[in-house]
């Protein structure tokens, strides 16, 4: 082949492996294909940030509510927080309730074995998170996984049917929480006015519409107040 066209397929094959290196996928409901997201938005979300040296795990299942999951994951690592997104099962790319799916970073399994401890738990809701569905409540490595967060004094986090989860561990008693109204037979005393409510290592949240609330006390407890503000002023919240 002529020098030129052989540089020019050395080039092409060089950007093709830089490119899908730095691709991760999402699968958007009703789309026959796989739409690629660029680097910035999942790749950099893969590494999890970790410039401020803190660090979260979110524990997904498949039916989880994207937003209470997408929400607070992306703010933390906008506030340099390293967030590590486990899939509850060996599958790692999870279903939402609403047909979104996410590539996890890796099993359950994998990422308590990564760390020796994370500073932050995030349990997202939607079906999983359900009394009756009990998929996460039925789970020992979540409930054991949650008593040893609160009982360290970390943080301890959920959003929506998730505080139900909480309570199956045992972790809510004598505090101070809210959650979402459709799970208020498994947590009678929830706050059913706050959209956020932290109390003490303990941050619970009301649904999707409080996500973004939900992910900037995320912030303050594990960064800082300015942080938080900094964060909010960016998204122009």
């Amino acid at each position: 082949l002529p020098l030129a066209r052989t540089e020019k397929m050395l080039r092409a094959a060089l950007f093709a492996l830089v490119i899908s290196s730095a691709t991760a996928f999402v699968t958007i409901p009703g789309e026959a294909a796989v739409r690629p997201v660029g680097r910035d938005s999942t790749v950099q979300c893969m590494s999890g940030g970790g410039k401020s040296g803190k660090s979260a795990l979110c524990i997904l299942a498949e039916g989880f509510e994207e937003m209470e999951a997408v929400t607070p994951i992306d703010l933390l690592r906008r506030a340099g927080v390293e967030v590590t997104i486990a899939s509850l099962t060996t599958d790692i790319i999870v279903k939402g309730r609403n047909g979104i799916s996410v590539f996890a970073n890796m099993d359950l399994d994998s990422a308590l074995k990564l760390r020796e401890s994370y500073d932050a738990v995030i349990v997202p809701g939607g079906p999983p998170a359900v009394p009756s569905v009990g998929t996460l409540k039925s789970d020992a490595r979540v409930l054991s996984l949650l008593n040893e967060q609160m009982n360290a004094g970390r943080v301890v986090s959920a959003i929506c049917a998730a505080p139900s989860v909480l309570a199956e561990a045992g972790v809510l008693a004598g505090k101070k929480y809210t959650a979402h109204f459709s799970v208020a037979d498994a947590v009678p005393d929830f706050d059913k006015t706050s959209a956020v409510v932290v109390d003490g290592n303990l941050v619970t949240s009301q649904g999707a519409g409080t996500g973004t609330q939900f992910g900037l006390a995320l912030i303050e407890q594990l960064v800082d107040k300015q942080t938080a503000e900094e964060v909010a002023a960016s998204i122009c919240w």
